[in-house]
């Protein structure tokens, strides 16, 4: 039976030095993603020291940089601070001061994203991204508009990171496919979609113990993955329904109710054997260039065939 490649499929004879010259060489939207992140954190890191540095050396105490870089790329809690730096919607983003929040978040990222394009396309990648993350601000900035016990800090507390995004991407890939297994050190060979509960209840339980409106946004993104998969995809996996049984026309998309068409022994052995044929075409084409470089009719074709195999 064909199952379609793992999130992290690879040849097991590839180096590290391999697999890391294949990674800067893709130029994938999930890569794209977690190079941006790691460059900007890196450009904040080596700027940060520089100027620490010059500062130390001419007798004068290294702050500030620091506070600069939160007021302009972080997102503002307060509504009206926003307005007046829409960009920080975006920048925030992408926007780590902290080595282990950028670690533990590429990773994240890595294993969502590689399961999202298991089923989804860049395109979609990169929109549920950045919408997911901007939802996840606008719903942070809600709740310090809306809860009393934000109202001290309202006009100076900031967001930043890629969680709430990633969230975004995480709920996406747990809904069109919630059976697929991560193997992991603690847990072990765990469904996806429990991991990305005990994601959302840390993140419910946290909320009393610091970085509420970090936690917040963090569901607030995930909110919108989930509604994304819903309402806009119209990719309903979960619910098993092939592709096969809808089509799209010009002015509205038809739905089929009635029984597919019945083939004969000689139609269905000689559909069996073409479809074998262009599954092994496909297989091939894997085993030369990778999973990323089939097409999203490819994909469909082996998701359609892994499923009526099992």
């Amino acid at each position: 039976m064909y199952s379609y490649q793992p999130p992290f499929y690879s040849s097991p004879s590839a180096s590290l030095k391999d697999r890391l010259r294949n990674f800067i060489r893709d130029k994938s939207t999930l890569n794209r993603l977690i190079v941006i992140n790691v460059s900007v954190f890196f450009l904040y890191f080596i700027v940060n020291l520089i100027f620490k540095t010059v500062l130390f050396l001419s007798g004068e105490e290294a702050t500030g940089f620091s506070e600069t870089v939160l007021m302009w790329l972080a997102c503002p809690a307060s509504f009206k601070a926003a307005i007046m730096k829409p960009w920080t919607y975006i920048t925030s983003l992408f926007l780590h001061i902290s080595f282990w929040h950028l670690f533990f978040n590429v990773i994240m990222l890595l294993v969502a994203g590689k399961i999202f394009l298991n089923n989804l396309n860049s395109r979609q990648l990169l929109a549920t991204y950045l919408i997911g993350g901007v939802i996840g601000n606008i719903i942070y900035q809600c709740s310090y508009a809306v809860f009393p016990v934000f109202a001290d800090v309202v006009g100076t507390a900031k967001v930043l990171g890629a969680s709430g995004a990633i969230m975004a991407v995480f709920a996406a890939a747990v809904l069109v496919r919630p059976n697929e297994r991560l193997s992991l050190l603690l847990l072990g060979n765990i469904k996806i979609i429990w991991l990305f509960v005990i994601f959302l209840a840390f993140d419910f339980l946290s909320i009393t113990k610091g970085n509420a409106g970090g936690h917040i946004a963090h569901i607030g993104g995930a909110a919108y993955g989930a509604v994304y998969i819903f309402f806009h995809l119209k990719q309903w996996n979960f619910l098993h329904i092939p592709k096969r049984y809808y089509t799209k026309t010009r002015k509205k998309e038809k739905f089929y109710t009635s029984q597919p068409y019945k083939f004969t022994d000689e139609e269905y052995n000689a559909r069996k054997r073409q479809n074998e044929r262009k599954t092994d075409e496909i297989l091939d084409k894997i085993s030369k260039s990778g999973y990323d470089a089939l097409t999203k009719e490819e994909k469909d074709f082996l998701f359609i065939e892994s499923r009526r195999k099992q």
